[in-house]
């Protein structure tokens, strides 16, 4: 066979390895760079998404399943959703793909520290490697899908091509400059952050070096760089003057108004800060401006019109981005204070941030030495003593700079989140990285090991351990056990730092001053490496979804991902597919958009339905909760779940002050300890007071069909109670509306009962007010009688009235526990009744009240109050002589829990709202018990779920639902006959309905309590 001749080798047939040096060096990358992809891409789905996640990722899908995305600058730049949208394409959609991208650009930000050896060096070029590996705040941040991540690569690698650009001044770097400009700006706003720092350090360069050339260097690479970077942003800062015109003069216009007449305001102000843009480059250098510019707006344009898609998204992008969060600014969305960042940071980032911090000192030292230097060389320039001064790109000055003006800036800026965090921690590691470099570089490994000194680092933290063991004992304190085992604790700490010291001494010896301070060096830094890979680990793979975590904000709590799999198990079951109907809300939304993307039969109905459910499970942000329940009936079981929590923020009102008192108290700094090391609170996470929740509604019969749902479900065929109310329910809007909030005349606060009289004028208890009100049939105010108090005539909390044939009002003072009556001008006449407990004993002390709730009046002219929290009802005369009672608690026939409304129909008949035992139980006129039917409603045991009753001439019964905010009518044997109302404050709906009343017409009055006003009906057929 003929052989191959060398220089047509293939490139099949050349050497894998064959330009690569294999050595420790090398394998040691490999292993960081295989740690880097396992930390960020491991276990991407187990954390649930947060409220922004799920928003960039459904965005990200509707693209990719072609419903098409349109720029928002509100939710960032369009590279994250193409870039993801491309992540589905290439992987399918999941937890995990959504989050893979963000997964990648981490590993490329670790990569990042590779490209920088030039100038950390070999020992620097590891550290920083390593420190942005093992940082908890990239490493945690960098899993989530949010802009960040592309944003700071982006920055990153222009950063580099800036400094190969100050070396080496090829073209190629300009144009890298262009594109990673480019493509940060269409990540993320926070990409003028980046142009605003890098612009002014070379404006800072380019100064410097016309004092020390003492001529304007417009040829130098500064020029170059400050040129190239000011003339691609100056069209795209164009809102800014726009901005302080509209805050200077208050003119009525927008920045992000994208109308036509906006656009074109908009257009104004960009076509002139382009053109002189064009002007300036076109002079600098017509040849590479034209293909540093035509790079930067090709990617411009693409990604923010969605691919020459989306015109709108021209005008959004170019003069939007910079525009909405000027407009932003005053917002400060989250509320941190400004030294929100020097908690967050050295809370996670302690390692770099000590490191860096000497980095600076270090380079300060330098520099200063050098500024003097150079000072004595321009003092004998004129004598050619001065040599000329080699190029070399100013990397430590730089990323010193950039740190501290990103800490400057962030800590100003309205918005402070964790997320911008990866901000500041990105120039900080490689000064740290550098810093430790430039120590490495100067010790003798090979010494420092035939010296022990490595035995010195492992001893260094051991001896700490023990004298803190030492310190923390009490020893000699008694005889017991425990006392006698705290003394040998202390005896055997205080001989082990002894053994410890003169191995210090022996070893110290041989190592000098020099080796101490290097074993110092080695300990800290180890240590350090340790714990902060730790916080890494549990900030990312197991407390990274607890609100525990100062990093998390508006997180997505374990439930969710629970509830998910749980609803995704009940379709597989019940359709075989995921086509199980699923209702959710306004409040729950986000994240349930993002996890119900594949459910077909999903739907959205905002704050509420405007029917009532079909759906197998309805899930409902505890906000929405009470205009949906009316819509549920009583079809569905519930469980309450966290939707979306936050971090605690005690630290806002922080003040020197209270540093120095938590500092003197042990307790507190048991609590800092407990935070910081273990991210344990004084109280448990099931107990997180910032946090949102949410209810999952399932429907009774399918959760029969699930075996093992929960012990509310029993294994026989469920009949849905309610769908008579369903096909009952109707609009109904009211004839007259009166009142609002507030204690002058014709205004409420939480009225309660309500009674006519026989000329047709309305009696209302305002409950909160305490008084009683009379109105006349138009609403007109004729009558206040009562006040805050507990003497005659006064009232606290009262929730019932009643007025019998002469005109007699009677009140029940609910939380003065008795009974009053007043004359029909409203004069005080006389009262009965004590707060009392009769304990359940049948028959009981008539005197004795626990919260009467309402009154009916019988032709006798006696009255029947319910005595709610003694479950009866007593009859009494007119005088509050005692004539009968009936009740006592229980379920049985004629028995009550919690008896509340009270109400009597043409014939005599008795009706009560035994609401804990969601029935109304029907009395002839002796009170003897006829006949009863339940209520599919009265759910709730709340101090206002206090339903009261009505009865018109017909013998029809009307209850009032007050968490369910509706009206039921029954005829008298309990058939529902109709039922309106919904949640809400506009005039066709209730919020908290109670009392009723209905008058000879069939009008239908009733005192919408929440909402501080009375409502009337027309009749109801």
């Amino acid at each position: 066979m003929q052989k191959t001749q060398k220089g047509n080798l293939s490139i099949l047939d050349r050497p894998i390895l064959g330009g690569i040096r294999l050595d420790w060096w090398t394998l040691l990358y490999v292993g960081l760079i295989a740690l880097a992809i396992f930390t960020r891409l491991w276990n991407l789905e187990w954390r649930a998404y947060c409220h922004d996640e799920s928003i960039h990722a459904s965005w990200s899908w509707d693209l990719y399943t072609g419903k098409g995305y349109r720029h928002n600058p509100t939710y960032h730049g369009p590279f994250g959703y193409h870039i993801t949208a491309f992540m589905f394409f290439l992987f399918g959609d999941s937890d995990y793909t959504g989050r893979l991208a963000a997964g990648l650009f981490g590993v490329g930000t670790v990569i990042l520290m590779l490209l920088m050896r030039r100038w950390l060096g070999r020992w620097g070029t590891l550290a920083a490697t390593t420190l942005m590996i093992i940082s908890p705040i990239m490493m945690h941040r960098t899993r989530y899908i949010r802009m960040d991540p592309w944003t700071i690569l982006f920055a990153g690698i222009m950063f580099v091509a800036i400094l190969h650009y100050l070396e080496k001044r090829r073209d190629i770097h300009l144009y890298i400059i262009a594109a990673m400009f480019a493509l940060s700006l269409v990540s993320k706003e926070t990409a003028f952050i980046y142009e605003a720092i890098f612009g002014t350090f070379l404006v800072i360069l380019f100064v410097v070096r016309w004092w020390r050339e003492g001529r304007f260097p417009w040829k130098s690479a500064e020029f170059d760089l400050i040129l190239l970077i000011g003339t691609l942003s100056l069209p795209l800062i164009s809102p800014l003057p726009l901005f302080l015109v509209y805050k200077l003069f208050h003119l009525g216009y927008r920045i992000t108004d994208y109308s036509n007449q906006g656009i074109i305001r908009s257009l104004a102000t960009f076509i002139p800060f382009l053109g002189i843009s064009i002007a300036i480059g076109y002079w600098w250098g017509r040849r590479r401006w034209l293909i540093a510019a035509g790079i930067f707006y090709l990617i411009m344009i693409s990604f923010f019109t969605t691919m020459f898609t989306n015109g709108q998204g021209f005008a959004s992008g170019m003069f939007g981005s910079l525009g909405y969060w000027l407009e932003q600014q005053e917002v400060k969305r989250g509320g941190q204070p400004w030294y929100y960042y020097f908690l967050l940071v050295p809370m996670y980032e302690f390692l770099p941030l000590l490191f860096g911090l000497l980095g600076i000192g270090y380079w300060a030292r330098g520099a200063l030495r050098a500024l003097r230097e150079h000072s004595r060389a321009r003092a004998t320039e004129k004598k050619g003593a001065i040599a000329a001064v080699p190029e070399k790109a100013p990397f430590v000055s730089f990323v010193v700079y950039w740190t501290a003006m990103s800490l400057v800036i962030y800590s100003w800026a309205g918005e402070k989140m964790p997320w911008l965090a990866q901000n500041i921690v990105l120039p900080l590691i490689p000064l740290a990285g550098w810093f430790i470099g430039q120590v490495m570089e100067k010790i003798d490994l090979r010494e420092f090991t035939e010296r022990r000194g490595w035995l010195m680092v492992v001893l260094i933290p051991l001896f700490i351990l023990v004298l803190v063991t030492a310190l923390r004992a009490r020893p000699f304190q008694g005889t017991s056990l425990d006392q006698l085992g705290e003394t040998m604790r202390w005896l055997l700490s205080v001989m082990m730092a002894v053994g410890l010291a003169v191995a210090f001494y022996s070893i110290g010896r041989r190592l000098r001053a020099s080796g101490i301070w290097q074993a110092l060096f080695f300990t800290t830094l180890i240590v350090m490496m340790a714990l902060t890979f730790r916080f890494a680990w549990m900030a990312s793979f197991t407390t990274g979804d607890l609100a525990s975590e100062m990093m998390v904000y508006a997180q997505g709590t374990p439930d969710v991902p629970l509830v998910m799999q749980e609803i995704t198990e009940m379709s597989l079951r019940l359709t075989g597919g995921l086509d199980l109907k699923v209702a959710y809300d306004d409040e729950s939304s986000w994240p349930f958009v993002w996890y119900l993307r594949n459910f077909r039969n999903a739907q959205y109905y905002a704050k509420q339905p405007s029917a009532p459910f079909d759906a197998a499970v309805v899930i409902v942000g505890l906000a929405n909760e009470p205009g949906v329940k009316p819509y549920l009936g009583n079809k569905y079981l519930r469980r309450e779940y966290r939707l979306i929590w936050w971090p605690s923020e005690t630290y806002k009102d922080l003040t020197f002050a209270k540093i120095i008192k938590g500092i003197g108290s042990a307790e507190s700094r048991r609590n800092f300890w407990n935070v910081f090391f273990y991210r344990k609170y004084s109280y448990p996470l099931s107990q997180w007071p910032h946090v949102n929740r949410f209810a999952m509604y399932v429907r009774r019969d399918i959760a029969t069909q699930l075996w093992d749902y929960g012990p509310e479900v029993v294994t026989e065929e469920i009949v849905l109670p309610g769908e008579e109310y369903e096909k009952k329910l109707r609009q109904v809007s009211p004839l007259q509306v009166w009142g609002s909030e507030g204690g002058g005349a014709g205004q409420f606060r939480y009225p309660k009962g309500v009674a006519l009289d026989a000329q047709g004028n309305l009696y209302v208890v305002d409950s909160q007010n305490h008084r009683v009100v009379k109105l006349g049939p138009n609403g007109e105010h004729l009558l206040t009688i009562g006040g805050q108090g507990n003497a005659p005539g006064q009232f606290n909390e009262p929730w019932s009235v009643a007025v019998d044939a002469e005109g007699y009002i009677f009140v029940a003072d609910t939380w003065n526990h008795r009974i009053q009556r007043f004359s029909p001008d409203g004069q005080f006449e006389t009262m009965w009744g004590i707060f009392g407990d009769i304990g359940g004993i049948m028959p009981g002390d008539p005197n004795l009240f626990y919260g009467p709730r309402d009154i009916a009046i019988d032709d006798s002219g006696y009255l029947y109050v319910t005595d709610t929290g003694n479950k009866r009802v007593i009859a009494f005369d007119r005088d509050g002589k005692y004539i009968n009672q009936w009740g006592g608690p229980g379920a049985d026939n004629g028995r009550f829990l919690e008896p509340v409304g009270i109400a009597r129909d043409g014939e005599g008949n008795f009706y009560v709202a035994d609401t804990w035992n969601r029935r109304i139980q029907k009395f002839d006129k002796a009170f003897n018990y006829l006949a009863q039917w339940p209520i599919a409603g009265w759910e709730g045991e709340s101090v206002v779920n206090k339903p009261y009753l009505a009865a018109d001439a017909a013998g029809n019964v009307y209850a009032t639902d007050p968490e369910m905010y509706r009206i039921i009518k029954f005829d008298t044997k309990g058939t529902v006959l109709a039922v309106w109302g919904q949640f809400g404050v506009d005039r066709n709906s209730l919020n908290l309905p109670t009392g009723i009343a209905v008058d000879g017409q069939g009008n239908i009055y009733v005192s919408d309590s929440s909402n501080h006003r009375i409502v009337k009906y027309g009749p109801i057929q």
